[in-house]
């Protein structure tokens, strides 16, 4: 059990996260129909980040747990759907805006770090195919992924929000227009000669 939750999921999932990065914007030729449609729909990153979550509850799930360990169908569909997930992630995770991320990090990780706790401390089996103690120290393993993976998003963010600063920054350096050397001055601004007492008092007497 702590193969299957703490190892080959997250594993799964940065592959396909990796992937997406190593493809970059090629990514958009290939042709399979979860990515089609992901990209047909997937405003905000809502779309990406749902289907994540989704197929990563779903593999949580005791059942769904003994069905990939006895038949091989199921776990070639889960390896499938998890790959899929992660590559969803890393396509919604730049057009998502602040509320999409701080939405579903603070459901997925509390939710990872409740089921953790539930499995470290039950005194029953939650899956047939595993002891105690393997639910026991995948619990326990979960937790440990809840902490890295909130740490890991708020890393991200300080540094997505400090690129942002100062791409912001430099936008206004480059856009703000070049101070003049001299002044301008107009017909109002012209500063005034002051005279001697003598040349006023014989301007005064010449009008």
């Amino acid at each position: 059990m702590v193969w299957h939750m703490a190892v080959q999921m997250p594993l799964l999932m940065v592959a396909g996260a990796l992937f997406g990065v190593s493809c970059g914007a090629s990514c958009e030729a290939i042709r399979l129909p979860a990515l089609s449609w992901l990209r047909s729909c997937n405003f905000y990153g809502l779309s990406g980040f749902m289907l994540t979550l989704c197929v990563s509850a779903f593999w949580m799930l005791p059942t769904s747990i003994d069905r990939a360990v006895v038949l091989p169908a199921v776990d070639a569909a889960k390896l499938a759907t998890l790959w899929l997930a992660g590559l969803a992630l890393q396509r919604s995770w730049q057009p998502a805006p602040a509320a999409v991320h701080l939405f579903f990090a603070g459901f997925a990780l509390p939710m990872m770090l409740w089921l953790g706790l539930y499995m470290a401390s039950a005194d029953l089996r939650l899956c047939n195919a595993y002891t105690l103690a393997s639910q026991q120290q995948a619990g326990q393993a979960l937790v440990l992924w809840a902490g890295a993976a909130a740490m890991f998003w708020a890393a991200a963010w300080a540094r997505r929000s400090a690129r942002a600063v100062a791409v912001s920054r430099r936008v206004t350096v480059h856009a703000a227009p070049p101070s003049p050397t001299t002044p301008h001055r107009g017909r109002a601004g012209r500063r005034r000669q002051t005279l001697p007492a003598s040349q006023r008092s014989a301007a005064r007497q010449k009008w």
